[in-house]
């Protein structure tokens, strides 16, 4: 598996959220629902991808920093939270604009990520090349035998900018630190 270390401050996100089970499999649904409420939820039938909520995301992703910037991040986080007592999923983009009544400010905090990228983010979860098997694959085959554990109860999607939202590139980021019984010669960029 292709992946790279990355450190990133505390990335500062606006975007709405639902509670997650305990149970994985239920955790999924419920992340999944929430990203079809956001994509389609107000949209006509022809414009998919375009949901109410969507058009929000694309809004606050473009509004400029004092500074006149945008956001160095250009694309949509899956964010969840403590997964094993339950937790939660946000749909995000980091974003200067202040909180309003659909969108809510969460923190994404500092850490040193291990990314994997990846395409298809919303494919079937019974294809081998899904995102959801893609994710099982890092926990169970990379994250064992790579010198790291896991940092904190937080992962993250970022789905990358695209038009072809049937193939949508992602990368996933899991927080990690050095296991302390174990080196690795992978560099920290």
């Amino acid at each position: 598996m292709e992946f790279k270390i990355e450190k990133h401050g505390a990335i500062r996100v606006v975007g709405v959220s639902t509670p997650l089970s305990k149970d994985i499999e239920k955790a999924y649904e419920e992340g999944t629902a929430l990203w079809v409420k956001v994509l389609f939820e107000g949209a006509s039938e022809d414009e998919y991808g375009n949901g109410k909520i969507c058009r929000e995301l694309n809004t606050a992703i473009n509004v400029k920093y004092p500074d006149g910037s945008l956001p160095k991040y250009n694309g949509f986080f899956g964010i969840e939270t403590e997964h094993d007592n339950g937790g939660e999923y946000i749909i995000a983009v980091a974003s200067p604009m202040p909180e309003n009544n659909s969108l809510k400010e969460y923190i994404i905090p500092a850490h040193t990520w291990a990314v994997f990228s990846g395409k298809n983010f919303f494919e079937d979860e019974d294809n081998a090349d899904s995102f959801i098997r893609y994710e099982e694959r890092i926990y169970s085959e990379w994250l064992p035998s790579s010198g790291y554990e896991i940092a904190d109860t937080i992962s993250v999607q970022f789905l990358l900018p695209t038009t072809d939202i049937e193939n949508a590139p992602f990368e996933i980021w899991l927080p990690i630190k050095k296991n302390r019984n174990t080196t690795t010669n992978q560099p920290i960029s």
